[in-house]
C-alpha cells in the first residue's frame, strides 16, 4: 500500500525496476528511505545527490499515497515521512468495510491454475517429508484462490510403480499364509493386518522388511517379477488386490493430510493414464512434431529418445545425454508418462479420463477420482484439466525430469504451455543426528543429517508427528484445552514449521525444534489472535460500544500504533508477491511480524509512559475507540493470513 505507491513513482521517474526501500537509521530522517540514487549514479554518470534532488523535486509535485513529506540527505538518500493519521483513517475504514475480503482483488482472474502436490506412493504411511510437499502445495493453492484464480488441485497416485509391486509381493509371499496361485480368495492375505494397527503403518514395516530380504532371496525376486507383470496385464486376482491396497492406503493418506486442512479436487491414478491411451497419443505427437527419434546405434540403440545433448566420450566410454522415453524392450519410462500427463493438464490431448466421486471431504467438498468405470466429464458438467498454468510441487531431486517434460512441450511447439509449466522445487526433509538416534537409524558423526528412507523404515510417520505435537500443545497449556482446540493448535504449529523455511533450505528435522510452541511458531500466532478476540469480548461484556469514525484517529500516533499500522498495510502486497514468486515462507514472515507488532502495541501502547492503561479502561472515548478499532483490524487481518496458511482463527484457547 505505502511502499508500492512509492516504488511505482520512483520506477516512473528513474526508469528502473528494482527500488530498494528501508527504514532509515534515525526516525527524524523519515519513516522510509531509498538508496536508489546511489545505485544509479554509475549508470547515469552523475552524482547521486544531484539525481536525488531532481527526484525530490518531481515527487513534491506528485506525492506518493499516504506520504506527507519527501526529503533528501547526503550522499543521495530520498526519505519519506508517512501521514500516519491519514493512513489510519483510510486503512482501518477499508479493513472494516471489506473484513474477510480485505486484501482480495476486486475482480476475479480468468486464467485457470492447475496445482499438483502430495503424490505419495500408495505403499505405506506418509512421513514428515511428504507433509512439507502437501502443506506447501495446499498453501500455494489457497493463495491463488485468494487472488481470484480458478484453481484445480490434484493428487497424483502412482499405483503401478515398483513400490506398490514390492508391498503386494510382500503381502503375498513374505509371510505365511502364502498366496495360493489357483485361488481367488484373498481374505487370508488381508487378515495378516492386525486389527489394532492401521494398514499404512503395517505396510511401512512390511515394505522395509521386504527390501531387506529381497536382494538375498532369489525366489522373492522371481515372485516380484511375476507380480509386476500380473499388475501390468490387469490379471485377476493380483491386479485387483493391488488396486484395492492402493485405494485403502490413499484413504489413509487423505486422513493424514485432512488433519492439517489439506484437500483436493481430483485424484489422478497412473494406471488410468496408461489405460486411457494417453501415452500412445503423446508418442505419435512427439514423432509428428520431430521431438523424438529412434536410436539405431550407440548406447541407446533401440530406444526412443528426446535429443538433449547427444553422445559424449567419458573415461567409461560413450555416454548419452539424451533422455530415453521408450526403452529398447518397449517399456515407457516415468518421464514419458509425465509428458503425456502434462499435455493432459493443458488440454492438449484429445483423450480424457473417466471420472467418479470418491466422496465428501471434511470441508464439505466432493473429491473426484479418475476411474475406469466412471463417466466422461461432459456428463458431470465439470471440466478437469485445460489449465492456463500448471504448478507441479515436487522436490529438487526431480528437477531434471521436470526440465525434460518442459523441454518436450517446447520442442513440440507448445511454447506458451512450456513457459507456464512451473516446477515448484523445494529441498527435502532429513533427520538431525539426535532424531536419527531416537529412531534407531544408522548414522555417523561425520554426517550433518540422515536421510529418511522408506526402504529401511527410517523416518517420522506423519500421523505420529501430528499426535506428538498435539500432546505437546496440551502439556504446554496453562489450563485444560478442548480436543478441537488442541488439534487446531497442532495444525497451526506443523503448517507454520513446514512453511517458514525457504524453498532452498533443507529442513533438518529435530524433535525439540519441531515441537516448540513458543516464539516463531504457529501457536504464537493463534495466541495473538485469541488475545485480540479476548480484548474485544471483554469490551462487549462491559457494554463498551465503540463505533469506528475517522474523527477518532489521534493527531499523532505512538510508535507501536504506527508499527502495527505499517504491518497491516502490507498485507495485500505480501500475498500478491507470494502468489507471483511462490515463496510461501513470506507469509509466515509477515504473520510473525503482524503478531509481534500487535503484542508490542497491546503491551506498550504508550511507549515511555510509566503506566500502560488497558484499552477498556481508557477514559478518553476517542482514544479508546481508536485503539479497540486497531485491535479489531488486527483480528480481521490476522484471521485472513491464518486462513491463507490453512490454520484456524481461534477465538479462545
Amino acid at each position: 500500500m505505502i511502499r508500492e505507491g512509492i516504488a511505482e513513482l520512483l520506477k516512473e521517474i528513474l526508469e528502473t525496476e528494482d527500488i530498494p526501500l528501508n527504514v532509515p537509521p534515525k526516525r527524524e530522517m523519515g519513516d522510509l528511505s531509498s538508496a536508489i540514487c546511489l545505485s544509479l549514479a554509475k549508470v547515469k554518470r552523475r552524482p547521486p545527490l544531484e539525481i536525488a534532488k531532481e527526484v525530490v523535486k518531481k515527487l513534491e509535485t506528485n506525492l506518493p499515497p499516504y506520504i506527507q513529506e519527501v526529503t533528501l540527505t547526503p550522499p543521495g538518500y530520498v526519505n519519506f515521512k508517512i501521514d500516519w493519521p491519514y493512513l489510519a483513517r483510510e486503512l482501518v475504514s477499508e479493513v472494516f468495510e471489506r473484513r474477510e475480503s480485505f486484501g482480495k482483488p476486486l475482480s476475479p482472474e480468468s486464467e485457470k491454475v492447475f496445482i499438483e502436490h502430495t503424490s505419495v506412493n500408495p505403499n505405506k504411511a506418509m512421513h514428515i517429508g511428504h507433509l512439507r510437499n502437501s502443506v506447501l502445495g495446499d498453501t500455494v493453492a489457497r493463495v491463488h484462490q485468494w487472488l481470484g484464480f480458478p484453481t484445480e488441485v490434484c493428487n497424483y497416485i502412482d499405483d503401478t510403480g515398483v513400490q506398490v509391486v514390492d508391498v503386494v509381493t510382500a503381502f503375498l509371499y513374505l509371510d505365511p499364509p502364502f498366496f495360493n496361485e489357483g485361488s481367488g480368495d484373498l481374505r487370508p492375505i488381508w487378515a495378516k493386518v492386525p486389527e489394532d494397527q492401521p494398514l499404512d503403518y503395517f505396510c511401512w514395516d512390511l515394505y522395509a522388511r521386504f527390501e531387506g530380504e529381497v536382494e538375498n532371496n532369489p525366489s522373492l525376486q522371481e515372485k516380484r517379477e511375476e507380480v509386476l507383470h500380473q499388475i501390468e496385464k490387469g490379471e485377476h486376482p493380483v491386479a485387483p488386490f493391488a488396486k484395492e491396497l492402493s485405494k485403502r492406503i490413499v484413504q489413509a493418506h487423505l486422513g493424514t493430510v485432512g488433519a492439517l486442512n489439506i484437500y483436493y479436487e481430483l485424484l489422478n491414478w497412473e494406471s488410468d493414464i496408461i489405460r486411457q491411451g494417453f501415452w500412445q497419443e503423446t508418442f505419435e505427437l512427439l514423432k509428428k512434431r520431430g521431438a523424438l527419434r529412434l536410436e539405431t546405434e550407440g548406447p541407446n540403440v533401440g530406444c526412443w529418445v528426446v535429443p538433449f545433448g547427444g553422445i559424449v566420450e567419458t573415461s567409461d566410454g560413450a555416454k548419452s545425454l539424451d533422455k530415453i522415453l521408450i526403452r529398447s524392450n518397449g517399456s515407457v519410462t516415468y518421464t514419458g508418462k509425465d509428458i503425456a500427463y502434462q499435455l493432459w493438464k493443458f488440454g492438449l490431448l484429445e483423450k480424457d479420463f473417466l471420472y467418479a466421486s470418491w466422496g465428501l471431504q471434511s470441508d464439505g467438498r466432493v473429491l473426484w477420482t479418475t476411474d475406469r468405470d466412471g463417466e466422461p466429464c461432459d456428463l458431470l458438467h465439470h471440466q478437469f484439466g485445460h489449465a492456463n498454468r500448471v504448478i507441479n510441487v515436487i522436490d529438487v531431486r526431480q528437477s531434471y525430469p521436470q526440465k525434460v517434460v518442459i523441454e518436450c512441450l517446447r520442442q513440440m511447439g507448445f511454447e506458451k504451455e512450456a513457459e507456464q509449466s512451473i516446477h515448484l522445487a523445494y529441498e527435502v526433509v532429513n533427520l538431525s543426528l539426535q532424531a536419527a538416534r531416537i529412531l534407531g537409524a544408522e548414522e555417523t558423526e561425520e554426517k550433518r543429517s540422515v536421510a529418511m528412507s522408506g526402504r529401511s523404515g527410517t523416518g517420522v510417520k506423519a500421523m505420529d508427528f501430528i499426535e506428538m505435537v498435539k500432546k505437546k500443545v496440551v502439556e504446554k497449556a496453562d489450563h485444560p484445552i478442548e480436543e478441537s482446540v488442541a488439534s487446531a493448535l497442532a495444525t497451526a504449529a506443523i503448517r507454520y514449521y513446514l512453511l517458514k523455511f525457504t524453498l532452498e533450505s533443507q529442513i533438518i528435522f529435530d524433535f525439540d525444534e519441531a515441537l516448540k510452541t513458543t516464539g516463531d511458531t504457529g501457536v504464537y500466532l493463534e495466541y495473538a489472535h485469541a488475545r485480540a478476540c479476548s480484548i474485544l469480548r471483554k469490551a462487549e461484556e462491559r457494554k463498551i460500544e465503540f463505533v469506528w469514525e475517522k474523527e477518532v484517529v489521534p493527531a499523532k500516533l505512538t510508535e507501536t500504533e504506527r508499527d502495527l499500522m505499517e504491518v497491516l498495510s502490507k498485507f495485500n502486497s505480501v500475498v500478491v508477491k507470494a502468489g507471483k514468486n511462490l515463496r510461501m515462507s513470506q507469509l509466515t514472515e509477515y504473520a510473525f511480524d503482524l503478531a509481534t507488532s500487535f503484542t508490542n502495541f497491546y503491551e506498550h501502547p504508550d511507549p515511555g509512559a510509566e503506566t500502560q492503561t488497558p484499552f477498556i479502561h481508557l477514559q478518553d472515548n476517542h482514544l479508546r475507540t481508536f485503539r479497540l478499532s486497531l485491535v479489531k483490524a488486527f483480528q480481521i487481518v490476522m484471521g485472513n493470513i491464518l486462513k491463507l496458511m490453512g490454520m484456524a482463527a481461534l477465538e479462545r484457547i
